[in-house]
């Protein structure tokens, strides 16, 4: 069948997109993916057998550029008509030109499914599959309206959208058991759940991962890393965690892989103190790098507080990542975690909420050779069941179903304008 895939990453694509297109794909259908309508540059290309499509929004709107074709050539009235038009579009139409340009590009592509990822493309998304009549696909990477780095205004819009259309959905999925637990208790439709588990990496990929990781964080061979690798924001505990490196030994050091604005306050954090040789950052890395350099850390970690419904629930990409590196993890107390701690033993939990708890979290794990051995052997028994093999399973074998379920319930268009 034809997949249309949509997220809004402008960025770097998630994995979780690309490994359910990649499955997808593998399965024989066709799958356009529309990542990001905000990126740098325009680009098409093909990737393990599906077809990616990055946007640049001129910030122009399809349904004035055919109006101009009738206006006289003219600056002055071309500047006004213009402005006045893009004023009452923003306020009163009910697509935006932002979303105009959207769905100009969603309805590019043939589709009998429309698969979207995360809550800020769902009410288009099922545009979308109102204007195919496609089925919908609506795989809710985190409990979005839940971040409360959202202003309040932009979360009771997200949650108000989420309500309206979830019931429009005919498959959803999420990242975990507490998020669809979560889920079933506000709609009373609990999702299909796949974890955030990446793909078994190729036997050997992890033979020089000591020494590479040590070499770009400019370390010696005998020193003792603790790895965080992901987004560098400013909601992810990550000041406490650098500066947990004062009550660490010199031969211990935390390491950065990943990007962000919120690295210069690291850095600004850090520098001159004593210590200061104890934090390194390695900067942005290849996805195709990840799992080497992750197994050449001797801990993971997690530093994240519960700060919001969407954090306390969380499941990292990056906890999958060291369990398929072999690394064992220290991670705050945080629901998802401590079951995976409970179950696989492979994490241990604690207070991470302050630079001398991490520290002490740390040094308990490191400093226990019994215990880091347990964790490594643990991590690797865990691998063979959390990984991205078991769970596209769950995907390949949902979709078949799609098409012979029930048709979704009928919305009418709600028209031009709304008020």
């Amino acid at each position: 069948m034809n997949i249309l895939m949509m997220v809004p990453d402008h960025l770097m694509i998630d994995r979780r997109v690309l490994q359910q297109a990649a499955s997808l794909a593998r399965h024989g259908h066709k799958v356009n993916l529309l990542a990001g309508f905000e990126c740098p540059e325009e680009a098409s290309y093909e990737e393990r057998g599906f077809h990616v499509f990055r946007y640049k929004y001129d910030w122009d709107d399809i349904r004035l550029q055919k109006i101009r074709r009738w206006l006289p050539r003219n600056a002055r009235v071309l500047k006004f008509v213009n402005r006045a038009y893009m004023a009452v579009a923003w306020r009163l139409f009910r697509f935006s030109p932002y979303d105009q340009f959207i769905l100009s590009k969603g309805m590019q592509f043939p589709a009998d499914v429309v698969h979207v990822h995360d809550l800020p493309l769902l009410r288009l998304a099922a545009e979308l599959a109102r204007r195919r009549d496609a089925k919908l696909v609506y795989d809710a990477h985190e409990i979005y309206h839940e971040q409360d780095c959202l202003p309040p205004r932009n979360r009771r819009r997200l949650a108000a959208q989420e309500r309206k259309y979830i019931g429009q959905v005919d498959l959803f999925t999420t990242v975990n058991a507490p998020i669809a637990d979560h889920f079933e208790s506000l709609y009373g439709v609990k999702p299909l759940v796949l974890m955030n588990c990446t793909e078994t990496p190729p036997p050997g990929f992890d033979r020089d991962s000591r020494r590479q990781l040590r070499e770009r964080a400019g370390l010696p061979e005998t020193a003792r890393i603790v790895l965080f690798q992901g987004w560098i924001s400013s909601e992810r505990n990550l000041l406490a965690l650098v500066n947990s490196a004062e009550y660490l030994s010199d031969g211990t050091a935390i390491v950065l892989i990943g990007y962000g604005d919120y690295e210069k306050v690291l850095r600004e954090a850090v520098a001159g103190k004593l210590w200061e040789d104890r934090v390194r950052f390695v900067g942005k890395v290849a996805s195709s790098e990840i799992l080497p350099l992750t197994a050449g850390a001797d801990l993971g970690i997690i530093p994240y507080q519960p700060i919001d419904m969407n954090h306390r629930l969380c499941s990292p990409n990056k906890f999958f990542e060291f369990v398929q590196s072999g690394v064992p993890i220290v991670a705050h107390d945080l629901v998802f975690l401590r079951e995976m701690g409970r179950r696989y033993g492979v994490v241990s939990v604690g207070d991470l909420s302050t630079a001398s708890g991490i520290a002490r979290a740390i040094r308990e794990v490191l400093d226990d050779d019994q215990c880091l051995q347990q964790m490594r052997n643990a991590c690797r028994q865990a691998a063979m069941t959390l990984n991205w093999e078991t769970e596209a399973k769950k995907l390949v074998e949902a979709y078949p179903r799609l098409l012979n379920g029930r048709r979704r319930t009928f919305v009418p268009d709600e028209g031009l304008f709304r008020f």
